[in-house]
């Protein structure tokens, strides 16, 4: 079996394989592409990038999960959170292309399936 194909623990992956991120801007959306492995610390780089791009109002952020490993289940509560905090200025917080994987973990605490991943 190729090295790739042989799962590892998360432990393993949280000290390997630390996110990475891209962003764009495309009209009214802010376009994230997220890769690696997104912990709590992850995620609040990216929210640090992010939130100075959201100027005015009904902005999209979408989160582009495709290369993304494995998200920290504690890193979900703050993803919520996040999406909570925008909603008062129409903002949307959308993820796209993650895996069934990723949603299991997502599942675990965005309860009511806001974010509601695209599945790739």
């Amino acid at each position: 079996m190729p090295r790739e194909m042989t799962l590892q623990s998360p432990d393993r992956l949280s000290r390997t394989g630390a996110l990475a991120f891209t962003i764009d801007q495309r009209d009214k959306a802010v376009w994230v592409t997220l890769s690696g492995v997104m912990d709590r610390e992850g995620l609040a780089r990216v929210v640090r990038r992010v939130d100075p791009l959201l100027t005015g109002r009904s902005r999209r952020v979408v989160l582009d999960g495709a290369r993304l490993l494995h998200v920290d289940y504690r890193a979900v509560r703050d993803l919520v959170g996040w999406n909570d905090d925008l909603k008062p200025y129409a903002h949307q917080l959308r993820l796209a292309r993650w895996s069934r994987y990723l949603h299991v973990i997502l599942s675990m605490e965005d309860w009511s399936g806001e974010l509601n991943p695209r599945f790739s």
